[in-house]
């Protein structure tokens, strides 16, 4: 027996779903904690004596977090919806920011509100929106993804510099703030933006027999190759995000200079959501993440060359390869696997995903730490990238 949930209409729902999914990535985890995390080192190192390798254990504790939380998080995007999962994980991160703002006295409280902020915001990560995304468009499914991540791009641009100059005017308590009220908004702006009715694009199955045929994509080789892909891929160069404005001071750059050419990341990353999203929508996704790859080795080879004087090079680089990661993994999970279980899968892909990311900073960190010096991290990224090609032509052209 299936049992189905409501159809919207798609004329008079997208509008609402594409602009409540593009505010609610642009003022959740992703784009709030993950692009702003290197500004607030300086401050806590003068303060606390915060050093790069425990910097680098902070992302890695956030992302083991939000992979511990996301495969929950999915399960209930598909149990009640996302809009609700949204809305209580964007108030959640503004509490969390608030409470790092006051309630931060040592490295260790750091390190422990990063990681409960990261449980209790995972939420209002990319996993509700792409669900809303993938139910709601069958065609130009890959031009609606790339608007929607769109929004962390938003984020990304935005953010750094505003939070830089609060930080530089008011001290690093301020700076975090100043984050709680982006959350704070978007959540009220996501609540009346998202319909309480969802599309749903395939029946949810409810006998035993449908949930054991439901989980035979565990076994699939295409699912294990995507999360053997993505890890590798965010683990060569999920790093180099959150290291990259310390980076650049430690190349002579101003504090507010090195956010201003962050803030580049951010924009490159708009405009590669957007040419992605086309993309997707006409060529093999596989070749598409290939090409990303190769964009994002080049970025990283032409810092260790050319250091400072190309940042903004390397900055927009490494912004169109972030701006591909998750369109990818959306669009190659709806393709790949029914759309029922899309929760599920992504939140287990993501959360795989997220994991390589906090180890890629963590291990930048130790390089760093160690050698005195990004040089070593910049080649190894780069291979690391080269390397993900492989995973790539492993996967099933469609």
């Amino acid at each position: 027996m299936q049992q189905h949930t409501p159809t919207l209409q798609l004329s008079a729902a997208w509008p609402r779903v594409l602009t409540g999914a593009v505010v609610g990535s642009a003022t959740g985890i992703s784009a709030v904690l993950l692009y702003t995390n290197g500004l607030f080192v300086a401050g806590l190192a003068q303060e606390f004596g915060l050093t790069r390798a425990q910097f680098g254990l902070g992302v890695l504790l956030v992302s083991i977090s939000l992979a511990v939380a996301n495969p929950m998080v999915g399960w209930l995007v598909d149990r009640f919806g996302a809009r609700r999962l949204s809305v209580l994980g964007l108030l959640m991160l503004a509490a969390g920011f608030a409470a790092l703002g006051r309630y931060t006295d040592s490295v260790a409280s750091y390190l422990l509100l990063q990681m409960l902020l990261a449980l209790l915001g995972a939420a209002c990560g990319p996993i509700a929106y792409t669900k809303l995304i993938g139910t709601t468009f069958t065609r130009h499914r890959g031009l609606a993804l790339g608007l929607t991540m769109t929004g962390i791009g938003l984020g990304a641009a935005l953010l750094p510099p505003l939070i830089a100059r609060t930080i530089a005017a008011e001290g690093w308590r301020a700076g975090y703030s100043a984050l709680a009220l982006v959350p704070l908004c978007g959540a009220v702006l996501t609540a009346l933006l998202l319909p309480r009715t969802e599309a749903t694009a395939l029946p949810v199955h409810t006998t035993a027999q449908s949930a054991a045929e439901d989980r035979t994509w565990l076994a699939s080789r295409t699912f294990w190759v995507l999360a053997a892909t993505f890890s590798l891929m965010s683990f060569s160069f999920g790093g180099l995000l959150p290291h990259f404005v310390p980076m650049l001071l430690d190349m002579g750059l101003a504090p507010v200079q090195a956010a201003g050419i962050a803030g580049q990341i951010g924009l490159a990353v708009i405009a590669s959501r957007l040419v992605v999203g086309l993309l997707l929508d006409r060529l093999p996704a596989p070749w598409i993440g290939i090409g990303i790859c190769v964009i994002g080795a080049s970025g990283g080879l032409i810092l260790y060359q050319s250091g400072a004087s190309h940042a903004g090079l390397a900055a927009i680089a490494l912004g169109v390869a972030l701006g591909a990661e998750l369109d990818l993994l959306g669009f190659l999970v709806a393709q790949h696997f029914k759309l029922a279980q899309f929760g599920r899968i992504y939140g287990l892909q993501y959360g795989a995903f997220i994991l390589g990311s906090g180890l890629g900073p963590l291990w930048i960190g130790l390089v760093r730490d160690v050698s005195g010096s990004y040089t070593p991290a910049l080649l190894a990224s780069s291979a690391g990238l080269l390397l993900t090609c492989a995973g790539f032509a492993c996967l099933p052209h469609r």
